[in-house]
């Protein structure tokens, strides 16, 4: 039977933002689903927050109301925005299904690496199963599953008896549980955890240019990216303050994919949420990996 795709409404009670209910509904229309986020019970300064973000070349978020900060003078854990958007986004085109890989030089060999699908198993392990398949590319013959089952995890977002919502922090753990709530994990730790399995092999190039990431298919070496589901511009989710009292902010709809070439139009990336290859307008794509920090892992395979 085909598990149809979850969309999450967030609805305002009374008008006021004072309070959100999440609910999930399924969703035939699109072929491609969308992450399962759980429905946090937040603060009423959080979900004014989130419902009042845009995001600017200098920070990677920018309120309506230019004089609200960071409680307690916290320091912001989400990713970089790269360029300001004035109003709402104009939503990224539809992707297409890459075209089966051809044969001669001058298509990438890595065009040929199987796309593993994160779906029925891993409904918000998007990250574990790009990371996968890198790492079998790489020559560890490892199971998306296992890769899920070792990334460090931390608590969903909750509120506490202070009334503070705090949680993991993406930064350093998967926050929640990639089998099944979760929000997800950001480059740093799973770059750690890859080095011990593969040492020598693996390179985090976060903050890499746009141009040079592109360069490392057409080399030989495909790449673990975070961008977003669709390549839709991310929006700023939900915040909350981890152990130390360094403010999280999730941007929604985070997703962890695989390069594994381009041409002068299209990004070819093995997209977990789809578990086919799938060509990506280049614009599109830049937009999204870069105002999702750039973030990037890259490996080698052993030599011989």
């Amino acid at each position: 039977m085909e598990c149809l795709p979850l969309r999450k409404i967030t609805l305002s009670l009374l008008g006021l933002g004072a309070a959100s209910l999440c609910v999930y509904v399924a969703e035939s229309v699109s072929p491609a689903g969308e992450h399962i986020r759980p429905p946090v019970a937040v603060s009423a300064a959080a979900t004014a927050a989130a419902s009042r973000v845009a995001l600017s070349a200098d920070t990677p978020v920018a309120t309506a109301a230019a004089t609200a900060g960071v409680a307690g003078g916290a320091h912001a854990a989400g990713p970089a925005a790269a360029s300001a958007v004035a109003g709402p986004a104009e939503p990224a085109q539809p992707a297409e299904t890459a075209p089966a890989p051809a044969t001669g030089a001058a298509v990438e060999p890595l065009r040929a690496i199987p796309a593993l699908t994160q779906l029925p198993e891993l409904p918000n392990g998007c990250e574990a199963v790009a990371a996968t398949m890198l790492l079998n590319w790489a020559g560890l013959p490892i199971s998306k599953e296992d890769v899920a089952a070792a990334l460090p995890k931390g608590e969903l977002p909750y509120t506490n008896e202070d009334g503070a919502v705090v949680g993991g922090n993406p930064r350093d753990v998967f926050v929640g549980d990639p089998f099944d709530v979760g929000y997800g994990i950001y480059h740093a730790p799973i770059a750690a955890l890859m080095k011990q399995w593969l040492p020598g092999q693996i390179e985090d190039m976060t903050g890499i240019a746009f141009a040079s990431l592109l360069e490392l298919p057409a080399k030989g070496r495909p790449v673990m990216v975070w961008a977003t589901e669709h390549m839709d511009m991310p929006y700023l989710d939900l915040e909350w303050e981890d152990s130390d009292g360094e403010l999280v902010e999730w941007y929604q709809p985070e997703h962890a994919l695989l390069l594994v070439g381009s041409d002068d139009e299209y990004a070819y990336l093995n997209d977990p949420m789809t578990g086919r290859q799938e060509a990506y307008g280049l614009d599109d794509f830049d937009r999204a990996w870069e105002a999702m920090g750039s973030q990037a892992i890259t490996a080698r395979q052993a030599k011989l």
